[in-house]
This record gives structure tokens, sequence and C-alpha cells, in this order.
């Protein structure tokens, strides 16, 4: 997969600051195991059915307060809880990659050949309407059509906050918090009869904004458990916490 990257602010996202908010994204992708979205028209789909292995082409976009950054790159995905995202430059090289496995993230940042590794939960806060928080509740999904096919649903989740939920056809459309936080689905398609979210849009209460859009997914086909291995040959590893230096 050769697909070129796209800057809106030049240099101002290769930082530290790019580094954190594109960890915080990689387990954003999670959902895509089981979110769904507001078809145009009805997809047969497996109730229950579920992504196992995910490929794709993948983009990320993020603003807030007028800057903002958009990207290309790929994306591996393998249940429970196996994430590959890589970003590349315009050239085809990678620039950034961030692996998940378990409860354990890498980050690299290639062209200053250094690496960041921790528990998922000691991500720096970002302070931008809490992007780990939020990415967590995203993830926070049962899986399509085993819950209310069609209205609103008004619940406390298993992460403890009260949430309206809106259903069509049994497939999340939208979720929304009581602090005005809320996430979108939409533009799914069904691969081997399993539905698929291809775009997800969060917004938070004070102006953030993510989307992340696939393409091209290849749904449950044998992945390679290397692929989720990050190389860490002659590279310089620190802990996540030094992210928050710069």
């Amino acid at each position: 997969m050769n697909i070129p990257i796209r800057y809106t602010t030049a240099r101002s996202f290769l930082t530290n600051r790019y580094l954190i908010i594109a960890g915080h994204l990689t387990v954003l992708l999670f959902l895509l195991s089981g979110c769904a979205l507001t078809p145009r028209v009805p997809l047969v789909y497996q109730p229950g059915a579920v992504v196992e292995t995910l490929s794709a082409n993948a983009s990320l976009s993020i603003s807030k307060g007028g800057q903002g950054m958009s990207s290309n790159g790929y994306l591996l995905y393998q249940r429970p809880g196996r994430m590959r995202m890589v970003v590349l430059s315009p050239f085809g090289t990678t620039m950034l990659e961030a692996v998940v496995s378990g409860e354990t993230i890498t980050i690299i940042n290639s062209p200053e050949r250094t690496a960041f590794s921790g528990r998922l939960e000691d991500l720096p806060d970002q302070g931008e309407g809490q992007t780990w928080r939020d990415a967590r509740w995203v993830m926070d999904v049962e899986p399509p059509g085993t819950s209310l096919k069609n209205g609103t649903l008004t619940r406390s989740n298993r992460l403890g906050e009260r949430e309206q939920v809106v259903y069509e056809e049994g497939l999340i459309v939208s979720k929304q918090l009581d602090n005005g936080d809320m996430a979108h689905y939409g533009d799914y398609v069904v691969v081997n009869g399993v539905p698929l979210a291809t775009e997800i849009v969060m917004e938070s209460h004070d102006g953030g904004r993510f989307r992340i859009r696939i393409s091209e997914p290849e749904v449950n086909a044998e992945l390679s458990p290397d692929a989720f291995k990050p190389n860490l040959d002659g590279l310089t590893v620190l802990p996540l916490a030094a992210l928050r230096k710069k």
C-alpha cells in the first residue's frame, strides 16, 4: 500500500504532540471491529458478526482551534487486542508507526529513530477533548444487531458514564455523553457478512474534531503474528512519559 501523506500545517504535527495524538487514534481504530452506521439502503449482515482480522488503507484528520492535520497510511487489526497503524510520507517511506498489543502500545518516530513504549493507560493526556477517554468510550460497543433495532437508548455504559445511543436497523448511528462529546458512525459496508464502519467522526465538547476513514478493507483474512511486532532494532526506546517533554 503506497499512499501519500498530506500535511495542512507543514511540520507542526511532526512533534511529540502529534505522536501522542496518533497513539490515541490508533487505539480509536479498534472500534472498526464492531461499530456500524446509517445505511442508505438496508444492508444484509449476520447479527452479532464481528471483524476478527482487518487490513485496509486508512486516512485520518484532526482539527481544533483553526489548526489541523491530515494523513494517509494503512492499518492492520486482529481481535481481540492487536493493531498496527503506519503513516507514510509523500515518497512512500514510513513516518510513524503505532503498534498496540494487548495493554501495551509502541509509537515509532521513524525519521528520528526513536520509539516510545508503555501501557495504554500511560498515554499522556492531551487536554484536547480527553482523546484517550473518548477512544475508550467509542470502543465500548456491542456486536451489531444484538441490541435495539431502531430508536434511542439512554443508559450507563461499561465505563460508568451516561450516554444516549441511536440505532437504525440494529446498527449504531451515534453516541453522545452528557458533557456533549459525540461520536458519529457513517458510510459502512458489509464484507463477508460482517458490517464494517468505514468512517468515524468524533466531536468533543471543547471543539476538537477527529475523523478516521478506511478503504479497500479485507476482512477475516489470515494475518501473520509478526505483523504486530514492532521492529526496534537501532532505535532509542523511551517511556511514554517522554512524550510530555515537548
